[in-house]
């Protein structure tokens, strides 16, 4: 059962609200039964809800500023002192941390609210909020769940516990796992279990590559203490996410037959984003989460391939209120996309993802556009991974278009308060720290497990739609595949560039070198014009086949 605007209408709720009414738990379709005539009370028809729904977050020790478990001591002279806020955040749609709209994609197990569960909930309030007896209680609702995975193949932990900063009050921490996987491993699922949930907001997981790894250590290496600060990312430029944790979510396996590919020799690294101003002041514990780790023993038929599409040449002007950055890619393979994980950082307000098929507009006409994804109110605070419905999972082309939409508030008004301190409106750029941008999505590809690799696979199409010497295009062309594309070819012309171009190249070297393991950053902003006189004296090399030895390393 949808939403519509009439049944908002018609339970007194705002429309404007409507597109993410949820709670923090498991989701899918209501089966409530509907309610009768008459009183509708807590115990019979609403805290059925509460405890079905708000509980995974709103219970004591938990991330919530308050509980929503029963307690007869709060219930007796009538409701709860929190009723009224938790009615009011679902009315208004600040509950739950749910971010994207309906009418696009259908995700696997949303956490959305039905029309029966908000009519349920508003009635209960029109009607003066009934109490009734606890013995009319008939438990939690059944909610659809994800199936069960039984004990992970590896539970792994930090090094050591760690105790958040008491001059933040958000710390970004990363912690490199202390396992390193000697074979080939499958991964169908993965999940983490905080050590505080009172004060963990959410967790990422990102793997390793053995070529990153060096970059990682280093960083790692140059902090006290366990692990190392973060924000945008752990850092050491292209990385894969593996997974996700926020409170409320669920561990989603890969479908039947498909895994992520961990090569031999990588690690994975924990980001945890610790917000303390939920500790009420007192001072932090120390903290160690835990990481479950789901593999298949057998080689599968299938590979998930999470590439980043990311617009680095990004540029939102100092005081703009409502900036739009948009880029257009080209899909590398052919593929099944199964998942999809949308990244922006503290100005961003908006992100819409859409597809066109392969020709459908070349000719210069209109062609539709399928959503993927829409968030209509982006909140860095509830960023994850949204898996695909199993009948909304998309096969693709390659060479179909994505386009990519972000919008940001960079006025006075919004700027964010970090260690304390309000920030002034500045040009904001690509990068990883906190006073950065990012216009992010990763696509999760599913492809038979033996097919080559792809990552610059689009990258021919899409440079040879770029203006002779316009070095950005190129460099943008790419990442259309991932990271790993653009290292490769930044390599691989650089190994080439020595015989053709070797003032202009050393000069590149000597800007780039300055910005350390930032350099993606740098080639769009500060060494903006170095890479732009250095690419248009290696672009006719390029043309003419002279790099062609260095570039087949890449697939070219």
């Amino acid at each position: 059962m949808r939403v519509t605007a009439a049944s908002l209408r018609h339970l007194g709720l705002a429309a404007a609200g409507a597109a993410s009414l949820a709670f923090a738990a498991c989701s899918g379709e209501s089966a409530i039964d509907p309610i009768p005539l008459g009183t509708v009370q807590y115990h019979a028809h609403v805290r059925p809800i509460f405890e079905s729904r708000c509980v995974g977050c709103h219970q004591p020790g938990g991330i919530a500023p308050f509980s929503m478990t029963y307690d007869p001591a709060e219930w007796q002279t009538g409701a709860a002192s929190w009723v009224p806020l938790a009615l009011d955040s679902v009315e208004t749609g600040r509950m739950p941390p749910w971010l994207p709209a309906e009418g696009c994609r259908d995700l696997a197990f949303e956490r959305r609210l039905g029309a029966d569960e908000l009519g349920t909930l508003a009635e209960w309030k029109r009607q003066g909020l009934a109490v009734g007896s606890p013995s009319t209680y008939p438990g939690p609702r059944v909610v659809a769940a994800p199936p069960e995975l039984g004990e992970p193949t590896l539970s792994v932990q930090p090094e050591a516990a760690y105790a958040p900063r008491v001059d933040r009050a958000d710390d970004y921490r990363c912690f490199v796992l202390p396992h390193e996987f000697t074979e080939e491993t499958y991964l169908t699922a993965s999940s983490v279990v905080p050590g505080d949930t009172a004060m963990v907001h959410h967790a990422l997981l990102f793997l390793i590559s053995p070529a990153n790894l060096p970059t990682i250590e280093k960083l790692d290496a140059a902090e006290e203490g366990p692990g190392y600060t973060c924000f945008g990312g752990p850092g050491g430029g292209s990385l894969t996410t593996l997974g996700a944790w926020v409170p409320g979510s669920t561990t989603i396996p890969t479908a039947p037959g498909s895994a992520f590919v961990i090569p031999k020799g990588a690690r994975v690294v924990l980001q945890m984003h610790y917000n303390t101003l939920a500790l009420g002041g007192m001072t932090p514990p120390t903290e160690r989460s835990t990481v479950r780790l789901w593999a298949s023993p057998t080689k599968p038929t299938h590979r998930i391939e999470l590439l980043p599409f990311a617009h680095l040449g990004l540029e939102v002007p100092a005081g703009a209120p409502a900036s739009l950055e948009e880029r257009v890619f080209r899909l590398p393979t052919d593929a099944t996309l199964v998942s999809l994980a949308p990244h922006m950082h503290l100005l961003g307000t908006e992100l819409r993802a859409t597809l066109e098929r392969k020709g459908e507009s070349d000719a210069g006409g209109t062609s539709d556009e399928t959503c993927l994804i829409d968030i209509p109110a982006w909140d860095f605070n509830w960023q994850q991974t949204y898996p695909l419905a199993k009948d909304a999972r998309l096969p693709v082309k390659k060479g179909d278009r994505l386009r990519l939409r972000c919008t940001y508030d960079n006025s006075a008004a919004n700027q964010p308060i970090l260690d304390g301190t309000k920030n002034l409106p500045t040009d904001v750029h690509w990068g990883e720290g906190t006073h950065d941008e990012m216009c992010l999505l990763f696509v999760g590809l599913e492809v038979p497990f033996d097919a080559p690799d792809f990552r610059c696979g689009a990258f021919p199409e899409c440079q040879a739609t770029c203006p002779e010497g316009d070095a950005r295009c190129f460099f943008d062309c790419a990442t259309v595949g991932g990271g790993q594309c653009a290292d490769c070819l930044i390599r691989a012309v650089g190994k080439c560039a020595p015989a053709y171009c070797a003032e202009s190249g050393i000069a590149l070297q000597k800007c780039t070198a300055a910005c350390k393991d930032d350099a993606p950053r740098c080639l769009g902003t500060v060494c903006a014009d170095a890479f732009t006189t250095f690419y248009q004296c290696m672009e006719p090399h390029l043309e003419n086949g002279d790099c062609d030895a260095t570039l087949a390393g890449c697939g070219l």
